[in-house]
């Protein structure tokens, strides 16, 4: 990946977290159902976006503050997705 792919991986957590913030009012006028459906979608959205961020070099608290999400969420996510990052990284 590129330099470039960090900056907008970080737009991409960013704008998940934004979505999630604006989606979830509008999710709980609806079913429990709905609500569970579609935070997971939202949810798993910021989750691809963080790793997504992740993988050129962007590091878990730089995520964090860009998803409003606790660095240990992050750092679960990653762990849990077994995402390698680039080979000159020093990591993974």
């Amino acid at each position: 990946m590129s330099d470039l792919d960090a900056p907008h991986a970080r737009h991409a957590v960013r704008r998940a977290a934004r979505q999630l913030a604006e989606d979830a009012p509008r999710l709980t006028a609806g079913s429990a159902s709905a609500l569970r459906a579609g935070l997971a979608a939202r949810t798993a959205r910021l989750r691809r976006a963080a790793l997504a961020a992740w993988l050129p070099g962007v590091p878990e608290h730089v995520i964090a503050a860009d998803g409003h999400l606790p660095v240990t969420v992050v750092h679960a996510w990653v762990a849990a997705g077994h995402a390698p990052r680039h080979a000159d990284s020093g990591r993974g």
